[in-house]
């Protein structure tokens, strides 16, 4: 993705912490791990998991190439039987790089034939539509319908990318699903 893109997205998600949040009465959450996620990930955009993402071209990024970064053990080679005692540094460039490649690839897939998700705004992009997409990504990634506050950020997104966006339907198709894919319900449990 490109930087004024990316610039464009953490502007839009630190003009999100302004609302209220509810306190869990019991503040635990666990991450998931990375499989876990990758098959929600992978499942939620009709995608199979070897697909969501590959590095040098031939690693499932999942499976193979950020495996114990997100959480995973690898006995056999490496020696890694427990998962790490603490989460990476480098486990939130993973998710996003995962996530940003998911969301890619599902974007091509819909723009090519048989939309599973962004088909609405490939029709037209209005606000309408983009509503639709988003409420459709919360249901399919978090199993959940959409909150109006959730609905009206991800419009949020579309006006702080667009001045920044040479391609600003694919932008903000692919931003809004990265938000959601890698929001604290999307990686946490």
């Amino acid at each position: 993705m490109r930087p004024e893109i990316l610039l464009g997205m953490l502007v839009f998600l630190v003009s999100c912490g302004t609302e209220p949040t509810t306190v869990s009465s019991k503040a635990r959450v666990m991450a998931r791990s990375g499989a876990v996620w990758g098959r929600d990930l992978a499942g939620g955009l009709g995608l199979q998991e070897w697909e969501l993402c590959s590095e040098l071209g031939g690693y499932d990024c999942i499976a193979e190439a950020h495996l114990i970064t997100l959480g995973g053990v690898e006995p056999t080679v490496l020696g890694i039987d427990q998962p790490l005692p603490n989460a990476a540094v480098s486990a939130p460039i993973a998710v996003d790089r995962v996530a940003t490649s998911a969301c890619g690839e599902r974007y091509v897939r819909d723009s090519a034939g048989s939309p599973v998700i962004f088909g609405a705004i490939l029709e037209e992009d209005t606000e309408k539509n983009r509503k639709a997409v988003s409420k459709l990504l919360i249901q399919r990634l978090l199993g959940r319908e959409a909150l109006e506050a959730e609905l009206t950020s991800l419009e949020d997104l579309y006006a702080t990318l667009t001045p920044l966006s040479k391609d600003l339907r694919r932008d903000w198709a692919v931003g809004a699903c990265v938000v959601v894919a890698t929001s604290t319900e999307a990686l946490f449990y």
